[in-house]
């Protein structure tokens, strides 16, 4: 293992310069083509289908109207060949320098068109599963950029783990995931390499890592935790500057903050490189040292050149349009880095204008209490919370019952159903969580109770197929009654239950619950739209602002996404932990120095 590490090391520093140029050609060409590409192929299909984003509400729409299915599927191509060649390129350079052999541009892009054509048939299925599934999800260091933030929902995770072995269950499927991905980290090296198509290279890869899973978990948590303490001390000492100037010169720190920032950057985006870089050589060694079934794990007695490509004389007239090739790449260079800069400083002194992000406790405060209980409602007003989101379900006599699941089983251990118990018999029904206890309330005594701590609601409709024709008319009945049809929200991820609310009281403001999406967000008929954070963008939020549209994110517990979303201008955060998200943004509010805001910057510039 170590002789294959330092092999890898090796190679990537004798030929770091190749490296580095690489990375910015592929970079380069997937923000100026391949990202423009992706989106507008992506836009078109929906505009096929009618639609403006695809949503769990629309997809089989999407996928049953033929147009947009077929424009998906080109789609789905070309983000299968800007992964291989971004992937691919890093792998082809490493199979070439470890078989000392030169690099040339042409015989790379020659191997990566001959593997794209192979993706033309059914098992291109099979690699965008693989590379947009198992790699994000299972993967150990890094990807291509494409495939970069794709992940499990939050919010799916969250609520597996509220159920008894739920923790368990997402441990051995991660394993599980983790241990495929490993069997098959030779896919793409067989695929490029030899004649094999995607299934014959994941045949290949399972053989050929019979054994082999723990070396190279090893290996691959080796280089990334390399690079993770060099990231560590590169933050450390980026943030050192603008403290400084924060105690010492305020008037100059956001210029210092702005370029301490694009170095933090710099540095990482050759960090990155090389992490790709190392992984992609470890994947060439073990590749060609198990290529003969029943191998032992050695590394290959090939020197690895110190170029990346032999001396050959280079005649004068060719070495001017050289210099001039090389003078105009670092003018763009130098250019692209002096405006980031500049964009920096100007994203470290621009602050919102807006009215602060609202916290909203979801389900109340669960850290103290049952949730949707009376307790959780109180807790999360103590607490500060602008909002208290709660759940609302219908019982088999058409009462209002606050409650979010379907049966009692998680919280009562019982397994009746909602839909076929009456509101007595659900009031009186003792329910535990974390240690605590409460009984299920009904909607009339939480209002009365968040009436009286003066807590504003957010009132979601969940549905459970058996609701009475009357359901939405007796919630806004209520709301009226109470006198809060003005002040409290409603939404629901049913989007009939949200329109049938807004025709009904036009007062009350309504919301969509989005749990997926991806495009653009349109022009939907509701005050706010409550969306999953894996489906929030830049995109969705300009385009909400344009349309005079409140987003809510949810739900979100990890004090860092907190502060990118309050730094982001979200209009709530959705969140199970009131506590942690009043005292975030009261310090966002309160900051005074910019060393905090580069801070949380630098964060999300790392995706951490």
């Amino acid at each position: 293992m170590l002789a294959t590490l330092a092999r890898a090391a090796s190679s990537v520093r004798g030929a770091f310069g190749l490296y580095v140029k690489a990375t910015l050609l592929l970079q380069g060409a997937a923000w100026a083509v391949a990202i423009p590409l992706i989106v507008w192929l992506f836009d078109t299909a929906l505009r096929w289908a009618g639609v403006s984003s695809l949503t769990h509400l629309n997809v089989g729409h999407v996928l049953t109207t033929p147009a947009a299915a077929g424009g998906l599927v080109v789609l789905a191509f070309v983000a299968c060949v800007v992964v291989l060649v971004q992937q691919g390129a890093f792998l082809l350079i490493g199979d070439r320098l470890t078989r000392g052999e030169p690099v040339a541009a042409r015989a790379i892009a020659a191997d990566l068109a001959r593997a794209a054509r192979k993706l033309l048939s059914p098992q291109l299925a099979l690699f965008l599963g693989y590379f947009f599934v198992l790699v994000p999800v299972g993967g150990i260091g890094a990807a291509a950029f494409l495939v970069q933030g794709i992940a499990i929902p939050n919010f799916i995770i969250t609520e597996l783990k509220k159920f008894d072995g739920g923790l368990y269950v997402y441990a051995a499927f991660l394993a599980a995931v983790t241990y495929l991905y490993l069997r098959l980290a030779l896919t793409l090296a067989v695929f490029l390499t030899t004649d094999a198509s995607v299934a014959g290279s994941m045949a290949a890869s399972w053989r050929m890592t019979r054994r082999l899973s723990v070396r190279l978990l090893a290996m691959f948590a080796a280089v990334v935790g390399a690079a993770g303490l060099v990231l560590a001390a590169v933050v450390a000492l980026g943030l050192l500057p603008t403290r400084v100037a924060d105690a010492v010169a305020p008037g100059a720190a956001a210029v210092v903050a702005g370029l301490s920032l694009t170095v933090v950057q710099v540095i990482a985006f050759f960090v990155a490189g090389a992490v790709a870089a190392l992984g992609t050589q470890i994947v060439v060694l073990v590749a060609r040292a198990r290529a003969p079934q029943g191998a032992p794990v050695t590394v290959p007695d090939v020197a690895v050149p110190d170029a990346a490509v032999p001396d050959v004389a280079v005649p004068d007239a060719a070495r001017a349009p050289r210099r001039a090739v090389r003078l105009g790449v670092g003018i763009v260079v130098v250019g692209a880095l002096a405006a980031v800069s500049v964009l920096n400083t100007h994203a470290m002194t621009t602050l919102s204008d807006e009215a602060p992000t609202l916290v909203i406790a979801h389900r109340g405060d669960a850290s103290a209490a049952v949730e949707n209980s009376i307790a959780a409602l109180e807790s999360a007003a103590a607490l500060g919370a602008d909002y208290v989101e709660l759940d609302v379900l219908q019982s088999a006599d058409g009462g209002l019952v606050v409650f979010h699941d379907l049966t009692l089983r998680r919280l009562a251990g019982s397994d009746r159903a909602v839909a076929d118990m009456t509101l007595a018999e659900l009031t009186a029904t003792t329910i535990t969580q974390n240690g605590f206890t409460a009984t299920i309330p009904s909607l009339a005594e939480f209002v009365e109770r968040a009436k009286e701590l003066d807590m504003p609601l957010l009132v979601e409709l969940k549905a459970h197929g058996r609701e009475t024709a009357s359901f939405v008319d007796d919630v806004v009945a209520l709301l009226r009654a109470k006198g809060v049809a003005g002040t409290y929200l409603v939404q629901s991820i049913y989007p009939e239950l949200a329109d049938a609310v807004r025709a009904a009281a036009p007062e009350i403001g309504v919301g969509y619950v989005v749990p997926f999406s991806r495009g653009g967000l349109g022009d939907p008929p509701v005050d706010f739209v409550a969306i999953e954070e894996f489906s929030y963008t830049a995109r969705v939020r300009a385009e909400a602002r344009a349309a005079g549209i409140d987003v809510f994110v949810w739900t979100v517990n990890d004090p860092a996404a907190m502060r990118q979303y309050l730094r982001a201008g979200a209009d709530g955060i959705v969140m199970s932990a009131p506590r942690e998200a009043v005292a975030e943004r009261t310090a966002f509010v309160e900051q005074t120095g910019l060393s905090g805001r580069l801070e949380d910057l630098v964060r999300v510039a790392m995706g951490r």
